[in-house]
């Protein structure tokens, strides 16, 4: 009989144990927030924390602020055992000065208190910013005027003036003042009263205090005229027959002039890299076409050169200089070129070249008996796209391999290589016409 009351009395002991061990602790609500400090950077007027009850209890809290650029909401709440609650915090800084700016943000409950500080930085507007959306007009016979569209891409206003070099140019408005964001188009107006015929070039000078402006502007009086525009990397040479041979310099123009409509012309033209002493790199891009102008009124004719081309260019800030470059090795496309690129920064212009999906520059790097490599795909990407070109930049971090290469084009003194122009950019022109160069691969 005592060994039964025994039995039970260990039973009941063991039952009464694990039914605690699976009670949870009547543990208090029990206050935490992910976040001690909430920061808003420039242009950032929202943001976001939580609050987290820890106990087991029911947490009733507030959420409040004496600031009055900040507004928190909700404002208050139950939450559960582990609930927890996402607060939105709103800054307002049109009545702030410039600076930054200390504020708090209270949460009471009855699980405890926690205050969180706000920062919030007024930072200075960006200045005005003069942007434009074209670099050459062109107004032919039947016209006297085209527009230039004026934007303000900074926060403070932009006053701006319009003048010219020529007396046949005038425009809508001379000045006038953009805020943040605003556009404008001005009018160029064009007087031919007591002109001869021929073709007219002009300037639109744009001055304001967020940067300057430059527009050429081209005008027909009694005459036809046929533009070629060059937009690849190095000056080309266009001849029509009959009318005489130019050189189109990088990103620029010529233009044809006749008496009226010629119904067609032949032209043709070329383009090439070249080092300092004026060898050929790469292949020798050609234009040969025959142009029917019927209906063509005023035309601008871009000279293109197409995806399957690419134009190279090159910059070291390696310890070494680099030398005999393979572009294309080991295809049947490949180029060798006896150059050198010191190791000085400074970005160096090549050639063109075939455009491949497996595409691959070599460069020894002098000194040593290790090539750099650049891939397509890998350190460089065609997009793919009209006049593209790459620019290959060599630290010696990557792309390193020992050299196996034959090179075929080793004089012992290497050629050096043209520096790129620093004012190079894409010329905007309305209404132009492609023309691809015609030696496709």
């Amino acid at each position: 009989m005592k060994t039964r009351i025994i039995y039970a009395y260990l039973f009941l002991s063991l039952f009464f144990v694990l039914f605690s061990s699976c009670k949870k602790d009547n543990r208090p609500a029990e206050l935490n927030t992910d976040t001690q400090q909430i920061v808003f950077d420039k242009n950032e007027s929202v943001k976001y924390f939580g609050i987290i009850n820890s106990g087991n209890s029911s947490m009733e809290y507030q959420v409040s602020t004496n600031d009055d650029f900040l507004e928190v909401s909700p404002g208050s709440g139950i939450l559960g055992f582990n609930q927890m609650a996402r607060i939105e915090v709103k800054t307002f800084t049109n009545d702030l000065d410039y600076g930054l700016h200390t504020g708090n943000i209270y949460v009471n409950s009855n699980g405890g208190t926690r205050n969180i500080e706000v920062l919030v930085f007024k930072a200075l507007p960006n200045p005005a910013f003069l942007w434009w959306d074209i670099d050459y007009i062109k107004i032919p016979n039947n016209s006297d005027r085209d527009y230039i569209t004026l934007r303000n891409d900074g926060e403070e206003p932009l006053d701006y003036q319009l003048n010219s070099n020529s007396d046949w140019i005038r425009f809508s408005s001379n000045q006038g003042n953009l805020l943040a964001g605003q556009e404008e188009v001005v009018w160029v107006i064009v007087d031919r009263s007591g002109l001869n015929n021929n073709l007219y070039t002009g300037n639109v000078i744009i001055t304001s205090n967020g940067g300057n402006a430059n527009v050429s502007v081209d005008m027909e009086v009694g005459v036809y005229s046929v533009s070629f525009f060059n937009p690849t990397y190095t000056v080309m040479d266009i001849n029509v027959p009959g009318n005489g041979a130019q050189q189109i310099p990088v990103l620029d123009r010529v233009n044809y002039i006749y008496p009226s409509n010629p119904g067609n012309i032949f032209y043709t033209a070329s383009t090439k890299g070249e080092t300092v002493n004026s060898q050929q790199l790469g292949l020798i891009m050609q234009w040969q076409e025959n142009i029917n102008l019927s209906g063509e009124n005023s035309p601008i004719f871009d000279l293109n050169i197409g995806a399957d081309f690419f134009f190279l260019s090159a910059a070291n800030y390696g310890i070494h200089h680099l030398d005999n470059w393979s572009i294309n090795y080991d295809t049947e496309y490949q180029f060798d070129e006896d150059v050198n690129i010191p190791n000085d920064g400074y970005e160096y212009y090549f050639g063109y070249y075939d455009a491949l999906v497996n595409s691959n520059v070599y460069a020894r790097i002098v000194g040593t008996d290790y090539d750099a490599i650049w891939e397509n795909g890998t350190e460089f990407n065609f997009p793919w796209t009209n006049n593209q070109g790459i620019l290959l930049e060599s630290d010696l971090k990557s792309g390193v391999t020992k050299s196996e290469r034959i090179f075929n084009k080793d004089s012992g003194v290497p050629e050096n290589l043209k520096i790129k122009p620093q004012t190079q950019k894409k010329l905007r022109v309305r209404e132009s016409q492609p023309l691809l160069n015609t030696n496709q691969r």
